[in-house]
């Protein structure tokens, strides 16, 4: 009640101070704003949270993902939306990413790709955590114009691949 009465004194919902901020992307493509905190699988890892997230900010590197932003007290590493055309992370972008096809073969391989990746890393007690990525993006004909942007999903290898190279980083910090 306290919420309703409080939205209609100021036209605005109100926040307290004490709420966690989530974190909102708009990726070209994404037909609405996704709440990235929500989605992506976790995954375990035997390790304390900061070793788990020190090797995190070392694999986004190692990936050669842009403009890194890492928030340790959230346990959250990002790149703000970027993108990339052909590859990414070592691998053909149709990898990571499924655009739909053409007759040349998979739109992710052809198209500018518009890309946010988050991972957020948990405590799940003293001795071990959760890691959860998430890989958004979406894909624009750059050969057809001002074609409309299409939606990708994640084929969830990156999310995979990301997991598997914390783990190895986090064995050997």
């Amino acid at each position: 009640m306290l919420l309703t009465v409080c939205g209609f004194a100021t036209l605005r919902p109100c926040v307290s101070s004490g709420q966690i901020r989530r974190s909102v992307e708009v990726v070209p493509g994404q037909m609405m704003q996704v709440i990235v905190d929500t989605i992506g699988t976790p995954y375990r890892v035997p390790f304390p949270r900061a070793q788990v997230f020190r090797a995190l900010l070392a694999v986004f590197k190692e990936l050669k993902v842009p403009m890194v932003a890492g928030d340790s007290a959230a346990g959250r590493v990002s790149a703000p939306t970027f993108h990339r055309e052909g590859d990414f992370a070592g691998r053909q972008l149709s990898t990571w990413l499924s655009c739909g096809d053409s007759m040349t073969g998979p739109n992710a391989d052809s198209y500018r790709i518009y890309m946010y990746l988050m991972s957020t890393v948990s405590a799940e007690g003293e001795d071990a955590s959760s890691i959860r990525s998430a890989l958004l993006a979406g894909a624009v004909s750059v050969s057809e114009g001002s074609r409309q942007e299409m939606p990708c999903e994640s084929t969830g290898r990156l999310e995979v691949r990301i997991h598997q190279m914390v783990l190895k980083k986090a064995a050997g910090l």
